[in-house]
């Protein structure tokens, strides 16, 4: 039943058409402009929950510019490249000689170098999930090329401006933000229509489309693998009611595995705490990863950590803030 497979990797894949992300992509349009005069764009910060296409419409708004202008264009993960080191490897390969660079023995400064000297055209840098860099202040030495652009992607922007120094948070306070909301079921469905049309070997009822739809909750990411694991259930035969109601908490599942194995140290143990003795209020979780963990973290700092987990779909906080309480998803 399945065609293409790689239609329905929420993560890497961009649609031919990007529907309900008008208003957004125009926003991103007008603040990448300036490239198609050989200037720098705006910094550009997108928002929104999970699975609200902030990625594909960034994604989507960076492929549309570089078929109209003489510009390079970059998408960093930083789920994979939180540390500065790799990041600046990996933005560095794409305009500038990396092979005799080696981790043990290039200093930072010295990519940073290079890199400026490198780039000698508009360069647009999408920076995905940036607010899991080790160093947020290495955005300050990023927007000082003069050619580059930055979009960043991230769940909140107080999360990503907390631990930023002022100086960093200067340089980014007059850019464009975008912000994307939860889809709407008929949002959804055109959606999957979209995944439906390019990716299987014939087509769906709306009647599925909409059930899945309403099973995700907004949430592009669990309706396109929820699709996607019906799709493989059926093989080959007509995706059912009861297939459907099967695949959404699989897909959930599957969506959570993959993201608790790219998780942060501290943050496996904080989540492993969670799920094992939660529901769990904040005074009753701190000692608790005190004795775990070598990493003497406050209890700002882990509701930090357990509002990010909650924005990964893997912690939910259950009641008002004095008594507040954390259970694992």
């Amino acid at each position: 039943m399945i065609a293409r497979e790689e239609v329905f990797n929420v993560e890497t894949f961009v649609p031919a058409d990007l529907v309900h992300r008008n208003h957004e992509l125009n926003l991103l349009s007008t603040a990448l402009s300036p490239i198609l005069e050989g200037s720098t764009g705006s910094n550009t910060i997108v928002t929104g929950p999970s699975g609200v296409g902030k990625t594909t419409t960034a994604r989507y708004g960076v492929a549309q510019l570089e078929a109209e202008a003489d510009v390079t264009t970059r998408y960093v993960n930083c789920w994979d490249d939180h540390r500065s080191w790799p990041l600046l490897h990996d933005i560095l390969s794409e305009v500038g000689k990396v092979w005799d660079l080696h981790r043990q023995s290039t200093a930072q400064d010295l990519l940073l170098s290079r890199l400026r000297e490198s780039v000698e055209k508009p360069y647009v840098v999408i920076l995905d999930e940036v607010d899991r860099l080790d160093d947020s202040d290495l955005l300050y030495s990023l927007d000082a090329i003069p050619e580059l652009t930055l979009v960043l992607i991230t769940n909140r922007e107080e999360e990503l401006f907390v631990s930023m120094d002022e100086r960093v948070h200067s340089r980014f306070r007059s850019g464009v933000r975008i912000y994307c909301d939860h889809y709407g079921v008929s949002e959804l469905v055109e959606i999957l229509q979209g995944r439906v049309r390019e990716g299987l070997q014939y087509g769906v009822p709306e009647s599925i489309l909409e059930r899945i739809a309403d099973h995700a909750a907004g949430d592009a990411r669990v309706a396109i693998r929820s699709l996607y694991r019906a799709a493989k259930w059926a093989d080959g035969d007509n995706i059912t009611t009861d297939i459907v109601d099967e695949a959404v908490p699989a897909a959930r599942g599957e969506l959570r595995q993959k993201t608790s194995s790219r998780l942060k140290p501290h943050e496996t143990t904080l989540l492993e705490i969670v799920r094992e003795h939660g529901p769990l209020k904040m005074g009753e979780l701190h000692p608790l990863y005190l004795e775990q963990s070598d990493d003497e973290r406050t209890e700002r700092s882990l509701r930090r950590d357990l509002q990010k987990l909650a924005d990964y779909n893997l912690v939910e906080a259950r009641g008002e803030t004095n008594g507040r309480r954390y259970v694992g998803l």
